[in-house]
């Protein structure tokens, strides 16, 4: 699930890292799409990752890996710190799956997604302790010439409580596209959009720049803009990397009313966040990649979309982390 970058996915999209954490998809006959990413993976807590900006992965790794691309799971954690203030956990989980484009002419990246929302108050409104994420992104990659190339997903999926999870209203399509142009191998350049299907926010655009020097790396892109330090190796060959990044959250989610009607949950959210990311050296005991990530999350607000009820969020902490094969 795991969006402009679960995922549109995938969420909180598998933690994109270059080079920490830089495995991904091999097309087989097509060619490696620039190194650019819009913006790091790890979801916002209050979103589901399929109707989130999703991320731009870096080029994928000379190795073939097959069908099988990558796994990912993920726990957030953001504390109701007052009785107005909405505490919220979330257990994720994805895998990714390639197919060759010689199938369907064109590389495509499958990736189903499951997420577990605990949600708790606040007191002035009613709110369901648990929402559902299931949803199926699939993404593809396009080289459009020397220097261009363009990159989309689509996503489908139901988000809701257990009651809702039938109804129409828990139904989402979302996707994103966006052009890249390849200036050198240092610097990219960004363009596109990505819908939502929100009711708070439908569309959002996806613009900026990448700049890559080596030991630091610029992603100056919306919605989601990172700043990434490359640390040196470990004895044991570890690559690490610390970083800080913005974030645009939010979700929507079709619920049951304490009056017995249906309607959508939407909640909004902005974010600033640290973090620090590891890709285990060879011969460790330990594959795969982690990260963890302290953030401040503000703006927050909660609306109902047929009642027009909506409120304000206190601010708080959130707290992330993830790992990924």
């Amino acid at each position: 699930m795991a969006c402009a970058a679960a995922a549109v996915a995938q969420p909180l999209p598998a933690s994109r890292l270059p080079p920490v954490g830089d495995e991904q998809p091999v097309w087989v006959g097509a060619d490696a799409p620039p190194t650019v990413r819009l913006a790091q993976s790890t979801e916002a807590i209050s979103r589901p990752a399929a109707i989130e900006p999703p991320p731009l992965a870096p080029p994928p790794s000379p190795a073939e890996r097959g069908l099988f691309q990558g796994f990912e799971l993920s726990a957030d954690w953001l504390p109701r710190l007052d009785d107005d203030s909405l505490g919220h956990s979330k257990l994720s989980a994805s895998a990714s799956f390639g197919v060759p484009p010689f199938v369907l002419g064109v590389p495509l990246l499958v990736t189903p997604r499951a997420a577990l929302h605990q949600l708790d108050g606040p007191n002035t409104i009613d709110v369901p302790s648990r929402v559902n994420d299931l949803d199926l992104s699939i993404g593809s990659f396009k080289k459009l010439g020397e220097r261009w190339s363009a990159r989309g997903s689509v996503n489908v999926g139901v988000y809701g409580d257990e009651d809702s999870l039938g109804a129409s209203d828990a139904l989402r399509v979302s996707g994103f596209g966006v052009a890249i142009y390849e200036a050198s191998p240092e610097w990219q350049w960004v363009i596109g959009a990505a819908y939502l299907n929100r009711d708070d926010l439908a569309v959002v655009p996806a613009f900026g720049v990448i700049h890559d020097r080596g030991d630091v790396r610029f992603e100056l892109t919306m919605p989601r803009p990172r700043i990434l330090w490359r640390l040196p190796q470990d004895a044991a060959g570890t690559e690490r990397a610390i970083y800080v990044a913005g974030d645009l959250g939010g979700g929507a989610w079709a619920v049951r009313r304490t009056d017995g009607t249906t309607d959508t949950l939407n909640l909004g959210s902005w974010g600033v966040g640290l973090g620090y990311e590891t890709k285990a050296g060879p011969g460790a005991w330990f594959s795969g990649k982690r990260r963890y990530e302290l953030g401040y999350v503000f703006g927050r607000t909660l609306e109902y979309a047929k009642s027009g009820e909506e409120i304000s969020l206190d601010d708080s902490l959130v707290m992330r982390v993830g790992w990924n094969y």
